[in-house]
């Protein structure tokens, strides 16, 4: 019997969400939370693929088993313990790995593969790249070029999951370039994450921008700007103003208004919606003390608020 062991990093885009589509430079950075996969392999049991995927309170949200045969078709007794959604999408995966590698899974025997996700799956942190990335290790297979196929996203989330520490993003004519950089804003202690109960659908929100096919190239050229000055900040009111100028830029570009505006209009400080727009996570900035930005959204009946160092890598 073989055992391995994978890992993924969660992630947070801080800068670029929606342009770093059409090549803006972007700023994300992994997060503490993130998504391990145990695979066993047993050569004397039948050649079966068994999936589990079990959540932050240890319950089970996902439990079917495919045959290694016929293209992973499923055991259609098992369907009834996994969300169609979810399982067209698994599927989606298994057989984009075994186009890319035909000898995946197409060894004899039990392959059991548990993935064990610490984060509220709901969050927006990342859970299916962190599951992708980890599945493509050991499937010997490239993660961009999966995630490009299955997702069609920027694949930022893919290069967190890889890495350690912060990092500049961008897609260029030759594909995804990034290197990792330190990254440490100013008074990280008045700073917060809030999570706002909304769970976007980030593939869906892809799709909506890409049909637009509007082509922004001053405003790409604007956030790749503040991408590069957030980077290099060292003082906290230009950190907060660089992101207000930010949400000002996408605002432009989405045609939506701004989320301080729409929920947050008397927030002494600035904030800034992190990817998609109208859930997940925002980030707050302000001068107040700590524990009365925390009040603030407390008060609001926010129940998931995360200081900059309990969440970023």
């Amino acid at each position: 019997m073989v055992k391995k062991e994978f890992y993924s990093n969660g992630k947070l885009l801080i800068s670029g969400e929606y342009l770093v589509l059409q090549g803006a430079l972007a700023l994300a950075t992994p997060v503490k939370f993130g998504q391990r996969m145990e695979v066993t392999e047993d050569a004397a049991g039948e050649a079966i693929l068994q999936w589990k995927n079990i959540d932050h309170n240890g319950q089970v949200w996902a439990d079917v088993q495919f045959s290694k045969k016929n293209d992973l078709q499923p055991f259609r007794q098992t369907l009834k313990t996994i969300d169609v959604d979810v399982y067209n999408t698994l599927q989606k995966i298994l057989n984009q790995c075994r186009k890319s590698n035909p000898a995946f899974l197409k060894n004899g025997g039990t392959t059991t593969i548990t993935n064990y996700l610490g984060f509220d799956r709901n969050w927006g942190l990342g859970s299916s790249s962190t599951l992708l990335n980890n599945l493509a290790q050991f499937a010997h297979v490239d993660a961009f070029t999966l995630n490009r196929e299955v997702f069609g996203g920027s694949g930022y989330d893919i290069a967190c999951a890889k890495s350690g520490q912060p990092l500049l993003f961008k897609i260029d004519d030759e594909g995804v370039v990034y290197d990792t950089v330190h990254f440490r804003p100013p008074q990280t202690e008045q700073i917060y994450f809030v999570h706002l109960g909304n769970k976007q659908d980030s593939k869906a929100e892809v799709e909506k921008f890409l049909a637009g096919k509007q082509e922004f190239a001053a405003e790409i050229e604007m956030i790749s700007e503040i991408s590069e000055a957030l980077l290099f900040c060292d003082d906290f009111r230009d950190f907060m103003q660089l992101i207000d100028e930010h949400e000002e830029v996408m605002q432009f570009v989405l045609q939506r208004e701004k989320i301080k505006t729409t929920l947050f209009n008397d927030f002494n400080g600035v904030i800034k919606s992190l990817g998609a727009w109208g859930g997940d996570f925002i980030m707050a900035a302000s001068e107040m003390q700590p524990d009365e930005i925390k009040k603030y959204f407390s008060d609001k009946q926010y129940q998931t608020i995360f200081s900059y160092d309990e969440m970023v890598l």
